[in-house]
């Protein structure tokens, strides 16, 4: 959990990360007093600094050198600590070019991975449309008492997915029978995305153990992974290695390796797909080592009214989030558009 700051060291972590991202040099007291006319001391503004490493806010990377963002710090900045987002006319002109394409829709999403490659000089990431209809078929229940139970999830498409699961308390087996009718009445003949999104957000109106509710989630995201279109496609992969982080040779061999993988990249970009909106993963957040460098930004596409993918792109920590985030969520928006009107009818 993210740690409160006062108003002067929110001050203090925002200019030096907005330094940081502009410079790509470590950012010291004295350059923030200098530049930036806060009206505090280097002294007092180091003190603030050496206050927000401990908390892990900044890092020191060399022992003389100034401090830079932690993955921590570039967290609190993006949650709590962001300008407005900024829309550009060019960027505005650029979503317009979707619009007004008329190819067809495999060739729009290469596209649109292109042209975001192309405005951003990062990579541009899509994943292929997940347009398959699963839905369920009924859950089941099994007690194997000593607070265990077996779930047991059936689909349409005849796949039997189950999970055993430990209660942290006991339930009669009225109340899994009761369970499994309610489950079923609300969701039999659901999609299965439907089904994942519903019982993450809580939106119930009846109790579910919080065990068989995570059991339940783990095996619909089983299953969606199972059912789900493979396929990414990236644009730019040669733009990164303009930038600093990525100077080193073995650092840049591995990021490639990982790149060309397909499989790795399309399931970062599915789990992102079942979060529906905006997403931001920094540095460790990213379930990719090789990536801990990187900041991923993504967000979904549309075929009317069901999200059927997702688009974004990787880019240095270092990176204009409020630009990037706008521009992101502009490309996602206009991108359902131009394919409602393909392929709405």
């Amino acid at each position: 959990m993210l740690k409160l700051l006062d108003d002067r060291k929110k001050i203090i972590l925002k200019i030096t990360v907005k330094d940081y991202i502009e410079s790509a040099q470590p950012v010291s007291s004295r350059i923030l007093a200098k530049k930036y006319l806060l009206g505090w001391s280097p002294a007092t503004i180091r003190n603030e600094m050496a206050d927000l490493e401990e908390e892990g806010y900044l890092i020191q990377p060399h022992t003389s050198a100034g401090r830079i963002p932690s993955d921590r710090g570039y967290r609190f900045y993006v949650d709590f600590l962001l300008d407005n987002y900024e829309l550009y006319n060019e960027d505005i002109e650029v979503a317009n070019s979707i619009i007004f394409s008329s190819i067809d829709w495999e060739g729009l999403l290469r596209k649109v991975a292109e042209l975001i490659s192309e405005k951003t000089a990062f990579i541009g990431v899509v994943l292929f449309p997940q347009l398959d209809k699963t839905t369920l078929k009924k859950i089941e229940f099994i007690d194997l008492k000593e607070d265990a139970v077996v779930i047991i999830v059936t689909t349409s498409t005849g796949i039997v997915k189950e999970k055993i699961v430990r209660l942290s308390n006991s339930m009669p087996e009225e109340e899994f029978n009761d369970l499994r009718v309610k489950l079923n009445t609300r969701f039999e003949n659901k999609e299965l995305q439907e089904i994942y999104w519903t019982l993450s957000k809580e939106k119930l109106d009846f109790k579910v153990p919080i065990e068989i509710k995570t059991g339940i989630l783990d095996i619909l995201q089983d299953l969606l992974y199972t059912e789900r279109e493979e396929g990414v496609i990236l644009a730019g992969v040669s733009k990164i290695l303009q930038y600093l982080e990525f100077q080193n040779i073995n650092k840049v061999k591995t990021l490639l390796d990982v790149l060309e993988e397909e499989k790795t990249i399309s399931s970062l970009l599915f789990t992102s797909y079942l979060r529906k909106g905006l997403t931001i993963l920094i540095g460790g957040e990213i379930s990719i080592p090789e990536l801990s460098d990187c900041s991923i930004i993504t967000t979904v596409y549309s075929l009317g009214e069901n999200t059927i993918g997702s688009i974004g792109m990787i880019g240095p920590k270092r990176m204009k989030y409020e630009r990037s985030l706008a521009f992101v969520e502009l490309i996602g928006r206009t991108l359902s558009e131009r394919l409602t009107q393909l392929l709405g009818d």
